[in-house]
């Protein structure tokens, strides 16, 4: 792509007081313990910063200043400012630390930015394009056989509609069946009864809201809704992080207030559990576990106590935190397939920080409640065992999955 003036700037413009707002303090680049710099700091912010030699312009600062020039038309968008742009995991860490008032959300400032070079035909790059060709075509984002996405529930009888519906997610649907399957599991234990959308349910379109594809997001989101309308649910329940964002963030944005409520699976699980309805019986294998809070469950949608107050009811299990957790957590280096697609060497070493930490812990294994998560640690060499929340859950129930 050559270098080029934007033929529109209009996502970038509605969120200009924001990009002015920034006091340039520098904690997303890192947070100290006190406010004398020369101590160590306490810990780094940024994940893509510690692993492209620290360059100013990949932590939130400097995309921020790259947003003013663009906006006071100091400088035009090019190939290497474009990739630079789509090399972030949106994980949020910069605006949970941020301490201007009001406290800024960096991650719109660049999802608006991508937006304006889709519409001004520019992006997003081409692994990204990918994806948003296998969404569109296949509806998921492997682009694996649409008729093929319901085969997890093969024999299980859902029905079609129903008050409480589940959600299942790509990942669940084709690579993960067992997550899908011990929901189901743990819900029928509870007595609930549970419909399913089968074919009928599309992507979430976590990877095009933040690549800037905002039709296909619309498309996904319109033809999940009108689904989800027409099964009667009144609630909609996902073990997947991403497609709760999705669902319960983006598309109230896009296609205006839901006729239904989104809860992740650990919000139903937790409350189950308070209610005697189901009742963990012992440790599912590995005793001394430590919890990954996945970036679009913790900082975006901030869910933290009922993942850890289910795996600290099951018996014998033993639950110690990781030096960063909760919303300080480490991302996991996959997020919505930005960093992923664009330089897979980076995201496996993010991914590595955070085995890291886990291991640090002493803990045996790692629980967390995003598949994508989960993909992302299972990768990295020598890694710990890295399981679902909702698997763990039904292998301390003794259930057959």
């Amino acid at each position: 792509m050559e270098e080029t003036t934007m033929a529109s700037q209009s996502k970038l413009e509605a969120l200009k007081s924001m990009a002015y707002l920034c006091v340039q303090c520098g904690y997303c680049r890192e947070k100290y313990s006190d406010t004398v710099l020369t101590t160590l700091p306490a810990y780094r912010v940024c994940p893509v910063r510690e692993h492209s030699a620290g360059f100013e312009h990949y932590c939130a600062r400097g995309k921020i200043k790259i947003a003013q020039g663009i906006l006071e038309g100091r400088f035009p968008y090019s190939e290497e400012l474009v990739s630079v742009l789509y090399t972030d995991p949106d994980c949020k860490l910069c605006s949970w630390i941020c301490h201007a008032e009001p406290r800024l959300d960096p991650p719109k400032i660049w999802r608006a930015m991508r937006e304006d070079i889709v519409a001004a035909g520019f992006g997003p790059p081409e692994p990204l394009k990918q994806i948003d060709r296998r969404v569109a075509e296949k509806h998921n984002v492997f682009g694996a056989r649409p008729d093929r996405r319901a085969r997890w529930a093969a024999g299980l009888d859902l029905p079609r509609t129903g008050e409480l519906l589940y959600f299942a997610g790509c990942h669940a649907s084709y690579p993960k069946p067992e997550i899908a399957r011990s929901v189901v599991a743990l819900l029928r234990t509870a007595g609930l009864d549970i419909a399913y959308l089968g074919e009928d349910e599309w992507c979430c379109g976590v990877v095009q809201w933040h690549d800037g594809s905002v039709e296909i997001a619309r498309a996904l989101a319109e033809h999940n809704v009108e689904a989800i309308r027409r099964s009667g649910a009144r609630r909609v329940v996902t073990a997947c992080a991403e497609c709760l964002k999705s669902l319960k963030i983006e598309y109230p944005a896009l296609v205006g207030k839901l006729p239904f409520d989104v809860v992740h699976v650990s919000e139903v699980l937790a409350e189950l559990v308070a209610g005697g309805k189901i009742v963990p019986q012992r440790a599912p294998g590995e005793r001394k576990i430590t919890y990954h809070d996945p970036c679009q469950l913790g900082r975006y949608c901030n869910i933290y106590d009922p993942p850890r107050k289910l795996l600290t009811g099951i018996p014998g299990v033993e639950l110690v935190e990781m030096r960063r957790h909760r919303g300080n957590a480490w991302c996991c280096g996959h997020g919505a397939d930005m960093v992923k697609s664009m330089d897979p060497g980076m995201a496996a070493a993010i991914a590595a920080d955070r085995m890291s930490e886990a291991r640090e812990t002493g803990a045996e294994a790692i629980v967390t409640a995003c598949p994508r998560c989960i993909e992302a640690l299972e990768r990295v060499p020598d890694a710990l065992k890295v399981y679902d929340l909702s698997v763990v859950m039904a292998r301390a129930m003794g259930l057959e999955i």
